[in-house]
């Protein structure tokens, strides 16, 4: 090779060089990537790095993440996200959040040594007279961050970029204290959230330490508003998988965790710690009314292939706003098995949820669509008589209101499916496959809690199908109440079945 070749093969080189460095990161990921040899973007990182394009480039977005410790995702998120976001637009105003002070400041002390080493590569630098180390700004922009503590407040300090929440519980004891999950609540929806102007988004990343935490009563309070991503260590069956694993499948982790460390994980933090830190689930110490083992061991691989019979359930959004709304389709099989075929369970309007059961009722074969009455029966059944009527379905399906008429209503939700809860104990009510997201409820539901929707829709349609092949039952006591004085020793069965007094039951008239 000549030295002229030589001298084209050189700059044909620091061309391709300069080209590469000028194209722009298209996320989070990627910029971290380019600027630190060690960054690995796994499929959880690649995955949270879309998130945060999607929030940071598309108006009002709402986003809750959860996935496992030390996968990256706060360097990505409180890190490179704000780096990046920043290269993207530096008149940006961007908050970042957590339990602390001190851990928001660590956050945004490596991100300000991040944009000084690599100031020309990014194309801004920090101005001069905004250097405290959670309050700056982009010299010459009006763009910057501050990085604070969830209860220290955001005073003169706007969010036209991104307000990234990340951990704003520091652990269990915090998520346990309904007074402190108050605090949060009541600080971000009085301060932080008057904080983001209309287009700017929202990204909360926390531990699921607690069913009512922050990001609990976000998703409960407004399922149209925010999005939910869950990431587990391990995919299980009943537990939202964003990555869609099969059950059994760990992630892959930058760090070389494999499925035997996770085991170990398990094992050394008890299963509450386990499924609120690695799982996203949250549960409380004493655990659930229904247990996740009987889910797992009378599963059904696929529905009935000729039930006797299929009931639409459903627990009523009663609002009109587009609240939650039960909806799941049950079927009864020759061997006297319940089993959940369908979960359509979402927020909707009482003309939406009328209209999403005939159409469910339609799609599998339902002869009845029974409907949870305790407030409303009549405008209940009627608004999905009138859905059916618009339907013109060419077969007959029965309306019912739940319960039936002279049926008295039956103690608190936990009293109204205890039969239900007795059934998926024994196998007599079994998923036919999985429901990820009626699963994790299912399981996390306490005495004292709002029951789901969709566990309420099950408690309907399980009732129905069990009373409607005579499998009910009475009980008959000698007395109303008392027992030769005595207190009646089945009154504490009063409400699971029927219950009547003796007297009543022998001068009842036999037919034939």
């Amino acid at each position: 090779m000549g030295m002229r070749d030589l001298v084209r093969t050189l700059a044909a080189a620091r061309y391709v060089q300069v080209a590469r460095r000028d194209i722009r990161p298209q996320s989070p990921a990627e910029l971290a990537r380019r600027l630190d040899p060690k960054f690995v973007v796994t499929p959880t990182i690649r995955l949270l790095s879309d998130i945060a394009v999607r929030a940071f480039h598309q108006p009002d977005q709402r986003d809750v993440v959860s996935c496992p410790p030390r996968t990256g995702k706060s360097r990505l998120l409180a890190i490179w996200l704000i780096i990046w976001a920043l290269m993207e637009d530096p008149d940006s105003e961007n908050v970042l959040v957590s339990y602390s002070d001190e851990l928001a400041q660590a956050h945004s002390r490596e991100a300000r040594q991040l944009i000084n080493e690599h100031a020309d590569f990014l194309g801004y630098r920090l101005s001069p007279d905004k250097t405290a180390v959670g309050r700056w700004r982009v010299e010459g922009r009006k763009g910057g961050l501050l990085a604070t503590g969830i209860n220290s407040g955001v005073t003169g300090f706007g969010v036209s970029g991104i307000l990234v929440i990340d951990d704003p519980v520091k652990d269990a004891a915090e998520a346990d204290s309904k007074a402190h999950r108050r605090r949060v609540l009541n600080e971000y929806r009085s301060t932080l959230a008057t904080r983001v102007h209309p287009g700017a988004s929202t990204l909360l990343v926390m531990t699921r330490w607690s069913e009512s935490d922050l990001a609990g009563e976000l998703l409960a309070q407004e399922p149209d508003v925010w999005r939910h991503t869950n990431i587990p260590a391990v995919a299980e069956a009943g537990v939202p998988d964003a990555l869609g694993r099969r059950p059994g499948v760990p992630m892959v982790s930058a760090l070389g965790f494999t499925a035997e460390h996770f085991a170990a994980a398990r094992r050394t933090s008890g299963e509450r710690t386990w499924y609120a830190l690695y799982q996203g689930v949250p549960s409380a110490p004493e655990g659930g009314l229904v247990k996740r083992e009987w889910l797992e061991a009378w599963r059904l691989r696929v529905a009935p292939v000729r039930p006797v019979l299929t009931v639409v359930g459903v627990d009523p959004s009663d609002s009109g706003e587009g609240d939650s709304c039960g909806l799941v389709a049950v079927s009864l099989t020759a061997d006297g098995v319940v089993a959940l075929i369908a979960d359509e369970s979402a927020p909707m309007t009482s003309d939406a949820w009328a209209r999403a059961a005939v159409e469910l009722a339609v799609e599998v074969g339902a002869s009845e669509i029974a409907v949870e009455a305790f407030a409303a029966r009549e405008t209940y059944t009627r608004v999905v008589r009138e859905a059916l009527g618009r339907a013109k379905v060419d077969r007959p399906i029965r309306v019912s209101g739940w319960p039936p008429k002279g049926r008295a209503r039956v103690g608190d939700a936990v009293a109204r499916s205890s039969a239900l809860l007795q059934a998926l104990e024994v196998g007599t009510c079994r998923l036919a496959g999985y429901f990820p997201e009626f699963e994790q409820k299912a399981v996390t539901w306490q005495a004292g809690q709002h029951q789901p929707d969709s566990l309420a829709a099950l408690v309907v349609g399980h009732d129905v199908l069990v009373h409607a092949v005579g499998r009910g039952w009475s009980i008959s006591s000698p007395g109303a109440g008392v027992l030769g004085g005595a207190p009646d020793p089945f009154a504490a069965a009063r409400g699971a079945g029927s219950v009547t007094g003796m007297d009543d039951w022998m001068r009842r008239k036999v037919a034939g």
